[in-house]
């Protein structure tokens, strides 16, 4: 994680499976941003592009298949608490 990061988002991957014949939906593809503490951040985008994923993702409620994410400088995927 990055000094000074309020959030950041590394090479993150999210893959939900498609169900009833259906190819899997990549949700997430390699993305990777970093909002700096004190700054306003909007995460913007189409519908289908990702952007409650990486927020389920940062919150804690969804686990990303690959990559890495930190709140405040805490790795969501190894202290989620």
């Amino acid at each position: 994680s990055a000094t000074g990061s309020a959030l950041v988002a590394d090479h993150l991957v999210k893959t939900y499976s498609g169900g009833r014949g259906k190819p899997p939906v990549r949700a997430l593809d390699d993305l990777g941003f970093e909002a700096q503490a004190g700054t306003v951040f909007g995460l913007l985008g189409p519908n289908g592009a990702g952007k409650s994923t990486t927020m389920k993702i940062l919150s804690t409620l969804a686990r990303a298949d690959s990559g890495s994410a930190y709140v405040a400088g805490i790795d969501v995927v190894r202290n989620p608490a």
